[in-house]
């Protein structure tokens, strides 16, 4: 895999623009978002459809993706923010000019559903992007949405390194991919799907029972694309164990489906994902996974996520 390039970065006081490309939000949730951007300093504009809604979707296909290209097309607007994440991001993204989103360089914020995207975005366009929080948590920490901040206005302390739990040691360098793991999976077979040959793949979920959980690497293993990988980062599987079968564990699905595809380091328990302490990462661009330490181990960026304007 390539090094992206790094979008723009976000200017302090900056205008940051908020569309709904996959689910609606509900509007408590965007206003406590907005609010939230705006407290830290920055202009907020919202797409003309960001509330909007049509059963699960946050409105048409179209009115989804024109928002968002409007918003990616706006010279005024500096960095683009789903409000939340659900589904449908996927129906729209066949309709996206890569090398219009390359020249734009625009950076991108979201996880969840989201993760399709920056797969797009890095497949398609060459392009970096941010997989961090959005607007649909309100309880999103502190620590959290001042790491986002600093990682989108490319501050050097974005890079300091998160901890988890080692479960095989190590040290690996390389570009970090990943995201949502059932997003990632269902890229199989599109021109966006993931390559994670030679990177550190990060991990996460929501909602998915171990033996779903097993599947997904399964397929993925299958189609050749846990091959090669550098080393493996674990973040939050929330609501992942089952009641039913209280055994095997998330983590033990896990392990068992991974070891085979690096001899690299595997950290887990990461403060990422659909969790109130969701660390932003960047995607596409250089990082270390060090898990030399027989018990915890750490994860950092390497480069800022962003490029500032000269």
């Amino acid at each position: 895999m390539t090094r992206a390039l790094r979008p723009h970065a976000l200017p302090h006081g900056g205008t940051i623009g908020i569309c709904s490309p996959a689910g609606p939000i509900d509007s408590t949730c965007l206003d406590w978002g907005i609010d939230w951007l705006r407290r830290a300093g920055f202009d907020v504009r919202c797409a003309p459809h960001v509330c909007g809604r049509l059963g699960y979707l946050a409105g048409s296909d179209e009115d989804r993706l024109q928002d968002f290209l409007t918003l990616m097309r706006d010279p005024s607007i500096h960095a683009v923010m789903y409000s939340r994440g659900g589904y449908g991001t996927a129906r729209w993204l066949h309709a996206l000019d890569p090398a219009e989103l390359r020249s734009l360089r625009k950076l991108v914020i979201g996880h969840s559903d989201a993760t399709i995207l920056s797969l797009y975005l890095h497949a398609r366009a060459g392009l970096a992007s941010i997989h961090g929080p959005m607007l649909q948590r309100t309880d999103l920490s502190a620590t959290a949405g001042e790491r986002l901040i600093a990682m989108a206005c490319g501050e050097a302390r974005a890079m300091e390194p998160i901890e988890g739990e080692v479960i095989r040691g190590g040290y690996a360098e390389g570009p970090l991919i990943g995201g949502n793991l059932t997003m990632i999976t269902s890229s199989l077979g599109t021109p966006w799907e993931i390559d994670a040959r030679g990177c550190i793949l990060f991990l996460e979920d929501i909602a998915e029972q171990p033996y779903a959980i097993d599947r997904q690497l399964r397929q993925l293993a299958a189609a050749g694309k846990l091959e090669g990988i550098a080393g493996i980062a674990l973040g939050q599987f929330v609501n992942c164990e089952s009641k039913r079968y209280p055994e095997p564990s998330v983590h033990d699905v896990l392990y068992e489906a991974l070891a085979a595809a690096t001899t690299g380091p595997i950290l887990q328990d990461l403060p990422f994902g659909h969790v109130a302490d969701n660390r932003a990462l960047s995607i596409g661009l250089e990082a270390v996974l060090d898990g030399r330490d027989c018990r915890r181990g750490t994860l950092a960026l390497s480069e800022a996520a962003v490029e500032s304007l000269p």
